[in-house]
């Protein structure tokens, strides 16, 4: 059954890895990984002497796969399968890690834990991504994966061996593990260090991607990152500069990260984690009108002066679409200017603008109460006509109305 789940997932995600991914796109493979929820153990771990590791459903192993795979096509990274000997390995590291109350991936043996029992958890453990949460629900295994490709926290920005791990392009397989501390606190476990996939052709992993990207996965104490191939790229000869810009706002970012300079965090790490060198900027916000990413920002991204193994310089490119995984409804407009007065002849440009920026569909229609007072085009571009009074409505897509009244002179 895992055999066929992972074949259908290949051939759900394949062809739209071949063009950028659209809002659409997005969304439907997002809605399309819900699956029963319910209790995530088919046999709830035992964290002390005599232990016993316990065991997740199907349910539980199917919905991480496959949110873990999501991930992985989001980045246009191939898929993975889960492997029972790795789900053994990681539900042993949760065990131990619950057992101890603290995440370490050489996490030491109890004294009153057997050795072979032992000896698979560290093996899940030192191979593994690792967290610790402070709740405890059915999502808490596919949180923990969203917590890996994040990388949250200053410990791990300098490297993002989390997500670098995670996005592995020769990864081919994983194993998933979770157990409760008698505290209360949750464990999870991720099989990360497979190579299963060691010869997969691949150029970059681009985090946040090209193309549709959700936002619900992006914010702004995140960091961006570019993982290049070493077969194709010399990142130890590359000068690079990084240009970050939202088009919409013209907020721009420069970095150099080989020297750490720049418009907030930036790093050139060439730490083993994964498969290549990473790049990675995160913008610094702070004293700027900009609460977070959201839906409808279109960031553009430009990596210059990297070197190729054959010692030519190129650049890198790409543009990022913040979209949502939910709709977005528009709730409100409003009107640039609420009064107006023209001379007959005259022109005045209005504005109008959707609530909430992020909304879906941003789209507005005018018209004119009198056309022979004033009209107006499609573009909010007012002009008098003959003297009296009218108002110009703007209409958003939901029906949602506010208008200027205008007074034409005579």
């Amino acid at each position: 059954m895992k055999r066929v789940l992972s074949i259908l997932l290949i051939l759900l995600l394949l062809p739209s890895a071949l063009a950028l991914r659209t809002r659409e796109e997005v969304r439907e493979a997002y809605h399309a990984l819900d699956i029963e929820g319910g209790e995530p153990y088919a046999r709830k771990p035992v964290v002390t002497a005599p232990y016993d590791a316990g065991e997740l459903t199907g349910n539980a192993l199917k919905d991480a796969a496959a949110y873990l795979n999501f991930i992985r096509w989001l980045a246009d990274v191939e898929p993975v399968s889960d492997s029972i000997i790795y789900n053994y390995q990681c539900q042993h590291g949760a065990a131990l890690l619950a057992a101890l109350d603290y995440v370490d991936h050489n996490a030491p043996k109890p004294e009153d834990m057997d050795v072979n029992f032992y000896d698979s958890a560290h093996l899940g453990t030192s191979s593994g991504n690792i967290a610790r949460f402070n709740w405890m629900r059915d999502s808490i295994i596919r949180e923990g994966v969203a917590y890996f490709v994040r990388d949250d926290g200053d410990q791990n920005l300098p490297m993002l061996g989390h997500r670098r791990w995670t996005l592995n392009p020769a990864m081919a397989a994983t194993g998933f593990g979770l157990a409760n501390a008698a505290s209360g606190m949750s464990y999870v476990v991720m099989y990360a260090h497979d190579l299963g996939n060691a010869d997969a052709d691949w150029e970059k992993v681009l985090w946040p991607s090209p193309g549709a990207f959700p936002a619900e996965l992006m914010h702004d104490h995140l960091a961006w990152s570019a993982v290049l191939n070493p077969l194709r790229y010399d990142l130890s000869t590359s000068h690079i500069e990084v240009t970050l810009t939202e088009e919409n706002t013209g907020l721009t970012f420069r970095f150099n990260p080989v020297e750490g300079s720049g418009d907030g965090f930036c790093a050139l790490n060439m730490e083993p984690y994964g498969a290549g060198g990473c790049v990675i900027f995160r913008p610094d916000f702070t004293g700027l009108d900009f609460t977070d990413y959201q839906q409808n920002q279109r960031w553009h991204v430009r990596l210059d002066h990297l070197m190729t193994v054959a010692g030519e310089e190129t650049a890198l490119e790409y543009t990022v679409e913040m979209v949502s995984l939910y709709v977005q409804d528009a709730v409100n407009i409003e009107v640039s200017q609420l009064e107006a007065e023209l001379e007959a002849g005259e022109s005045l440009r209005l504005g109008a603008q959707v609530i909430p920026a992020y909304a879906d569909d941003l789209s507005v229609l005018w018209r004119t109460t009198d056309p022979d007072v004033a009209i107006v085009d499609a573009a909010g571009q007012v002009t008098a006509v003959n003297p009296g009074e009218c108002e110009i409505i703007c209409v958003d897509c939901a029906g949602h109305e506010d208008y200027c009244s205008v007074k034409v002179k005579g």
